[in-house]
């Protein structure tokens, strides 16, 4: 038991580690109090930090980097999850403006099931794939992309040949992730005869809460990040033929995303430098770019829930008139 004596020491000790560490976020959470530590209580590392600041090399970098999330928090007047909205470029989109999320974003807010510290690797790449859809889904000229290196970028979708990013520009993001080499009776959905518009309708209609999107586990740091997510919505509007169920629709799949730095500093980089400019500069998307996305997913996870809903009942006119008679609208059977 400790004296009364040591009592101010054990006092003063415990307020220097309640004191936030700007380079761990872990230590500041407030869940601390139940960890069983090693030495007693949680560490301090003002020394360490200090000799940090003092002698790091990459000074220079680390102060426009983190300048540049300072300026974020105009961004987040339109949207705190994908920071290119704020571009200030002559943008070209497809709808003539930038488009709103605020429906998608209560979507993702109410049911997430991970809560990621802000900063962590975790949050970054989370914000950075939604920053990547946004853009092939609502930007039309590959020279305003800020997420992707358009001269190499390739899209993998369960192991097929990689697209480019003018044939996912053109295929559209759903098309893209839902092409198949099943036969064509086995297909549920198909790409080949859909256009961009015409799935984007299909999914909007059937999704009209939007489709949220959130990262479960990164297991790599940059340039190779692989991680696992998660994807779904509710089916609250019809999908072809197929009325709404009003249940939740979700699919859940494995990534790598290969990203690299621009100007080639790529293989000057130690795993910890990395690390540090990903927390800060995968949210800026000026510096660090995708140049690979690879996707692995179950699409029957998906249509399972999208098929579940009842055909919808069309009155079909017969020659003779007669309005009564009724048909199954399936475009499956087609």
């Amino acid at each position: 038991m400790a004296s009364s004596a040591d009592a101010p020491l054990e006092s003063g000790l415990s307020s220097l580690r309640l004191a936030a560490d700007k380079y761990r976020s872990i230590l500041n959470d407030e869940k601390t109090g139940n960890i069983r530590w090693r030495y007693g209580g949680p560490p301090i590392f003002d020394i360490v930090n200090k000799l940090f600041e003092e002698e790091r090399t990459h000074r220079q970098l680390s102060l426009t980097l983190s300048t540049s999330k300072a300026n974020m928090a105009t961004r987040e007047e339109k949207d705190k999850y994908r920071s290119v909205l704020n571009d200030v470029g002559e943008v070209q989109w497809r709808y003539g403006h930038p488009p709103a999320f605020a429906l998608v974003n209560q979507l993702f807010e109410e049911g997430q099931t991970k809560v990621w510290p802000e900063g962590s690797l975790e949050e970054t790449v989370q914000n950075a794939i939604k920053s990547w859809e946004m853009e092939f889904s609502h930007k039309i000229r590959l020279q305003d992309f800020k997420t992707i290196n358009p001269d190499k970028f390739k899209l993998f979708v369960n192991g097929r040949e990689g697209l480019s990013a003018e044939e996912t520009l053109r295929l559209g993001s759903y098309n893209a992730l839902l092409k198949t080499s099943l036969p064509g009776e086995f297909q549920y959905y198909k790409p080949e005869e859909e256009s961009f518009e015409s799935s984007h309708d299909a999914f909007r209609s059937a999704l009209p809460r939007g489709f949220a999107f959130e990262i479960l586990s990164v297991y790599s740091g940059p340039p190779n990040i692989a991680f696992k997510f998660r994807h779904w919505g509710y089916f609250e509007g019809d999908f072809k033929g197929h009325a709404p169920t009003g249940e939740m629709v979700q699919f859940l799949g494995l990534g790598v995303l290969k990203v690299c730095l621009k100007h080639n500093l790529c293989p000057s980089f130690t795993i910890f430098q990395w690390l540090h400019l990903a927390v800060l500069s995968l949210q800026v998307d000026e510096l660090l770019r995708a140049e690979e996305i690879e996707i692995y997913y179950d699409p029957g996870e998906l249509f399972g829930g999208l098929l579940k809903g009842p055909p919808i009942l069309e009155t079909k006119t017969t020659d003779t008139g007669d309005n009564t008679a009724e048909k199954h609208s399936c475009p499956f059977t087609h």
